[in-house]
């Protein structure tokens, strides 16, 4: 049978990286309905009709697979979900060209979800090519279609696909529209007679209750507490897809309802912060922030703004020191002359200024490009100010007068960027004509075209030597050339969509590149070999960034986040987040300790580089066992597979003794009570006392008839037990050395033991899969604790004792209760096997060291994973808490330290609550946006006033209104 003609109502086309759109769009309209009264094709409460989406990824391709080719044919219209994403897409390009050769010109729809149409810019574009492009492409006379876009960011959903379906349906828009409305109203008017009766209903209850002598109130403040209690989850479900500002909100908000759920919203709040990471408060402008840069010395930055100005700042505490006025359209660039004393911006309106950064006065305007700025830069010898602009020139300017210098190249296409070589003699420049130019900066002559590319060239960087180039191209490639002949020297092939952006490492021998395949890459530059490919965003990367060091890179996302990643290993070392839109920008300081981002949600921030990662070194180039602080947290000490103990000082790493004794590799260590002493558990079957700070030995501890696989001190100091391979695990007097008992039973290999706080049991991690508690006084057996499908690795008590945790090689760790051994908690998002587990101080925490190399921060009470410490390049061995809780040490298989600040959820909410609304949350993002409340019913029932802060009643918190004063900005209306 022939398949039927019109099977489809439309195709929706889109890019894969909008893919969660595609679904959303299609939904919305496969469940519309026609109201009442309407005239069209389709009776009224009948749906639109089916919709056509691609589920699938597929590969860009001269020809469209036949399936999508037969669902066009068959679909009477077709709407194109429109972003800089899907401008750039191939596919999508492909998508519509085949739908606009069938002669339906008139029925393609633009919706609108992202970018700027018709900006001419490639960030910033939504209107594909093939959309804009003339209605026949073979017929060269046939003028272009300017499309009509529905912007689901200005009609929001219910306007967007009335719009859609009077299109789709030939309808009169206003018609059908006014009819939904009256329709919305009818709903509305029935709902509320509903819950009219409803409340008549409640009121006969409540009059019953208070009759029968019932606490009404307190169960209506109970059902409102349990209502209130779902914003926690809110929170959490945030929190999980990277929206620390969503979290944020939902936390301090729930907070606000209900006193209730106090411990809920204090975890989740605790760990939003954690994930957030350290920033001064949010440095604001009123609109997208498009460019920010440290000045050389790094004590100032300036932003540039959407809102036509620039503001300077101290980097230090993120104060406002100036405001510079004086464009007439965005300021899209600055740079700071090499000395600081002068400020370059350059704006849309087409002109570039200088400014005397003492006085923040105008000191030269630049006025000759006849369309926007997209780069400027100063020399390196500070003389001239170097433009490009879309005009499809370059110009040079004296930087003392202002005047022009050299024009570079004639009115054409845009020129992307330009830069000068490190010298000053060269110029580089990229060009929207899909070539990269090198021009004499004495002169102002072409000395070379690099041509090879077969897209635009949208970023084009010299070496640190001067002797190569690489450029970045819409045309999926990044190229390596010889800057002295102008050949290729490589082709950087893999990325599937246009490399927005390459850059040298500091020392020349490694390229990253950008990608709006939501990729970057690490490249060898004497090969051109790849290295490492970047995953870990969702959307188009829009620039990587190396530190002056070159041991990290930066890489800046429209997902609205920022990632650093290890360029020696390719390991991610950690997300930035905490802003709401794309990110336009990102650098590193010169010193580089901070970072700076700034995003189109109107916010820059300023962070500390390195994170919550405190302190890292390497201990050997064996794998350490395990490590521990001191009880005073004053010293550090690891068990190494090299045969060696160390102790090391723990806030610079100096160390302070190596233990040198034992024959075999050392599986465990532990510190005395007052840190005077340390035992050891070795394969050679010893375990040993030390009087670490002599180096001696006072007592060997002999007896085991295999390796010793733990030791550890009970809490008031006087005995000892260890843990063996023969299926033993013994109790020794501390003092002496002396064996005091010996606890066996018919099982495994016993591969950890550890005393109860008071110091009366024992708890036992066999490799029978079996946790056996006993008796500390004479080593008798009380019971054990069964479940695990895997070999168990490690169990310790909670600080109170009635609980006990254990990790399992079967993926899991458990939490049991001391008294009935029943399984409290199941902590399962584990990849591997659970290689140490140990409570927090205050019991309310459990840390986790996983050998897929993770180690990870969990909820106590409910099991809920809280935190992942992420950069380690192997498997984490173990994850220990310092005794006030506010540090790991976690020590892995590639021979590395790692010291974490994890103070963050022990702190008090007070404390949580203010700097949640001073450095993570800015004015701009304290109250909830009315279409988060139209689309929650949770923030519609319990929090429908849009204009209700969350951060009100936090103590020492300035008013939205004080904040946005103080940086200069008029209130949005509403707020």
């Amino acid at each position: 049978m022939a398949a039927e003609a019109r099977t489809y109502r439309a195709f929706i086309s889109y890019s894969q990286q909008d893919k969660l759109w595609g679904k959303r769009l299609h939904g919305w309209l496969e469940s519309y309905r026609l109201p009442a009264g309407t005239t069209t094709r389709v009776r009224a409460g009948e749906r639109l009709g089916r919709f056509f989406r691609d589920d699938e990824e597929m590969a860009a391709a001269s020809n469209i697979a036949s399936i999508v080719e037969k669902a066009i044919d068959e679909s009477e219209c077709m709407i194109v979900i429109c972003s800089p994403r899907s401008a750039r897409s191939q596919w999508v390009a492909a998508e519509i060209d085949r739908f606009r050769r069938r002669g339906r010109d008139g029925k393609v729809f633009a919706f609108i979800i992202d970018g700027i149409p018709n900006s001419a810019d490639p960030e910033t574009e939504c209107f594909p090519h093939a959309l804009r492009r003339s209605a026949n492409p073979d017929n060269p006379n046939d003028l272009p279609i300017e499309p009509l876009g529905l912007d689901i960011r200005k009609d929001g959903r219910e306007r967007a696909v009335a719009r859609l379906a009077a299109g789709l349906l030939d309808a009169d828009f206003d018609d059908l529209w006014q009819r939904d409305r009256r329709r919305g109203e009818t709903r509305l008017r029935q709902m509320i007679l509903g819950l009219t009766a409803l409340s008549s209903v409640f009121a006969l209850l409540a009059a019953t209750a208070v009759f029968m002598g019932l606490q009404a109130r307190q169960n209506e403040q109970i059902a409102h507490d349990n209502l209130a209690a779902f914003f926690a989850e809110r929170a959490w479900q945030n929190l999980d897809r990277e929206n620390t500002l969503a979290a944020a909100r939902y936390a301090l908000a729930g907070r606000q309802l209900s006193e209730r759920n106090a411990r809920s919203y204090h975890a989740v709040l605790g760990a939003v912060m954690f994930e957030a990471g350290e920033t001064l408060p949010p440095l604001l402008h009123d609109g997208a922030i498009l460019s920010g840069v440290f000045a050389p010395d790094g004590r100032t930055i300036v932003t540039t703004s959407q809102d036509s100005s620039a503001k300077v700042w101290a980097a230090d505490t993120g104060a406002l020191i100036a405001t510079l006025t004086g464009h007439a359209d965005r300021v899209g660039a600055a740079a700071f002359s090499p000395d600081g004393t002068r400020l370059a911006t350059a704006s849309n309106d087409g002109s570039a200024i200088i400014w005397d950064m003492r006085g923040h006065k105008e000191v030269a305007r630049l006025t000759l490009h006849e369309q926007a700025l997209q780069t400027i830069e100063f020399s390196p010898d500070g003389l001239s100010v170097l433009t490009a602009s879309r005009d499809g020139t370059a110009r040079t300017w004296n930087a003392a007068t202002g005047a022009v210098v050299h024009q570079l190249g004639t009115t054409g296409d845009a020129v992307w960027t330009a830069e000068y070589s490190r010298d000053g003699q060269r110029i580089l420049t990229s060009h929207e004509d899909g070539k990269a130019r090198i021009w004499s900066a004495r002169e102002g002559t072409l000395i070379r075209t690099l041509t090879g590319h077969t897209g635009a060239v949208y970023g084009a960087s010299f070496s640190p030597d001067g002797s190569r180039i690489v450029t970045a191209s819409f045309d999926n490639t990044a190229r390596i050339w010889n800057a002295a002949n102008g050949r290729t020297l490589a082709t950087l092939e893999g990325h599937t969509d246009s490399v927005l952006a390459a850059a040298f490492s500091p020392g020349g021998q490694t390229i990253a590149t950008a990608s709006g395949d939501s990729t970057a890459r690490l490249w060898d530059v004497r090969t051109g070999q790849l290295k490492y490919t970047l995953t870990g965003h969702k959307r188009t990367v829009r620039a990587a960034t190396f530190s002056a060091d070159g041991e990290w890179l930066l890489t800046i996302s429209n997902d609205a986040t920022s990632k650093l990643w290890n360029t020696g290993t390719g390991e991610l070392s950690r997300t930035l987040l905490g802003h709401a839109e794309r990110i336009r920008m990102g650098a590193f300081s010169p010193d580089g300790h901070q970072i700076l981002t700034a995003s189109d949600d109107g916010t820059a921030k300023i962070w500390q580089a390195r994170g919550r990662l405190l302190s890292s070194f390497a201990v050997g180039e064996d794998a350490v066992a395990f490590a521990e602080l001191s009880r005073d947290g004053a010293f550090l000490v690891t068990a190494g597979q090299d045969d060696t103990v160390q102790v090391w000082d723990a806030a610079n790493a100096r160390r302070m003794a190596m233990l040198t004794e034992h024959t075999g590799d050392v599986y465990g260590v532990a510190f005395s009570p007052d840190a005077s002493r340390v035992v050891t558990a070795s394969q050679d079957g010893t375990s040993k006392i030390w009087d670490w700070k002599s180096g001696k030995v006072s007592a060997t501890l002999a007896g085991h008839q295999g390796p010793v696989t733990s030791a550890s001190y009970s809490r008031q100091g006087d005995r000892i037990v260890t843990a063996s391979e023969d299926t033993t695990a013994r109790v020794w007097d501390a003092a002496t050395g002396a064996l005091l008992f010996t606890m066996a039973e018919d099982g495994d290999i016993v591969r950890g033991a550890e005393f109860s706080p008071d110091g009366t049991l024992v708890v036992t991690a066999g490799h029978d899969r079996i946790a056996r508690i006993w008796n500390a006084m004479d080593g008798s057996l009380l019971g054990s604790l069964e479940g695990h499908t895997g070999s168990i690795g490690s169990a310790a008590f909670s600080p109170d004792g009635e609980r006990i945790v254990t990790g399992s090689a079967d993926g899991t760790a458990r939490v049991w209760d001391t008294t009935d051994r029943s399984v409290v908690a199941t902590l399962t998002a584990l990849k591997g096997n659970v290689s140490g587990v140990q409570f927090s101080p205050d019991g309310e925490r459990i840390a986790t060291a996983n050998l897929d190399q993770t180690a990870n921060i969990w909820d106590a009470e409910d099991g809920r994973l809280l935190t992942t410490l992420p950069g380690f390049g192997s498997e984490v061995r173990s994850a220990t808490f310092s005794a006030d809780g506010s540090r790991i040490v976690a020590a892995s298989g590639d021979g590395t330290i790692r010291i974490w600040d994890v103070s963050r959820p022990t702190q008090d909410w007070d404390t949580l609550a203010a700097d949640a609304c001073t450095y993570l949350l800015s004015a701009a993002s304290r109250e909830f946006s009315q279409l988060e409340i139209e689309t929650d019913q949770l923030l519609g029932s319990e929090w429908p006033d849009a204009s209700r802060d969350v951060c009100s009643g936090v103590e020492g918190i300035p008013t939205i209104s004080e904040l946005f004063a103080a940086a200069s900005i008029s209130q949005p209306a509403g707020d």
